[in-house]
């Protein structure tokens, strides 16, 4: 039992470490209840939402990409909007 909970912890750490985008040129990615700066765009980033699905029997990784990395900025919004 302990083995599978260390390759479960290990696994979770690894994909934290390697998987997840937290920042983009245009400053960090931010959760599903942050506040949106207006100037950028943001856009769902499919690799975090991938991560997510992939890990959810983890229960850790899908909560942590939701609360802090599904939305990255992408770049600035058009001034004609």
């Amino acid at each position: 039992m302990k083995k599978t909970v260390r390759v479960i912890l290990v696994a979770c750490l690894l994909a934290i470490c390697a998987g997840c985008q937290s920042r983009t040129n245009f400053g960090r990615c931010i959760g599903a209840f942050d506040d949106r700066r207006p100037e950028l765009e943001y856009r769902l980033s499919i690799r975090n939402t991938v991560l997510a699905a992939v890990f959810v029997e983890t229960i850790f990784v899908p909560v942590l990409v939701v609360a802090n990395q599904t939305l990255c900025p992408v770049g600035r919004k058009s001034e004609r909007e």
